[in-house]
C-alpha cells in the first residue's frame, strides 16, 4: 500500500520530485546514446551512378562501391542525390542502405534534443499542476 501524504502541498512536492527524477534518468539514457541504433553490417563509401528525383517514387538509385577490392553496382532505396555524389553506405547480406540519414549536420544534436524534451516534460507537468489548482 502506498504511503499517504497528508497535505496537497506534500503530494505536489512528491510528484514534482518523482517527475524530475524520471526526467533525469530518461535524459541520461538519451544523452549517453542508449536510444540510438547501430548500423548492422559494415560501412563503405559509394558513388551515385544513377540519380533519381524524389518526385519519381518507386525507382531506386544505383550506386557503385568497392567490395573486397572490386567495384560492384548495387541498388539503393533512396532519392535526391546527384550523380557522382559520394554517400556513406551500410553493406549487409540483405543489400545496401544509407549508413545515416543526416543532412549535413556537423554536430550531433541528440543531446540537445533530449535536454529540450526534458524541459518540455517539466513544463507540461507544471501546467498540469496549475490546471489542477484552478
Amino acid at each position: 500500500m502506498p504511503p499517504v501524504l497528508g497535505t496537497p502541498a506534500a503530494q505536489a512536492g512528491a510528484v514534482a520530485v518523482l517527475s524530475v527524477l524520471v526526467a533525469v534518468v530518461l535524459a541520461a539514457f538519451g544523452g549517453y546514446g542508449m536510444w540510438s541504433v547501430a548500423v548492422d553490417g559494415r560501412e563503405a563509401t559509394g558513388r551515385v551512378v544513377t540519380a533519381v528525383s524524389c518526385a519519381d517514387p518507386g525507382r531506386p538509385e544505383e550506386v557503385e562501391l568497392l567490395v573486397d577490392g572490386s567495384p560492384v553496382r548495387a541498388q539503393l532505396d533512396a532519392c535526391g542525390h546527384r550523380e557522382g555524389e559520394e554517400v556513406a553506405l551500410a553493406v549487409t547480406d540483405d543489400g545496401v542502405s544509407l549508413a545515416s540519414a543526416r543532412t549535413g549536420a556537423t554536430t550531433d544534436a541528440r543531446v540537445l534534443g533530449v535536454v529540450l524534451a526534458v524541459f518540455a516534460g517539466m513544463a507540461g507537468a507544471g501546467y498540469v499542476a496549475l490546471y489542477r489548482r484552478a
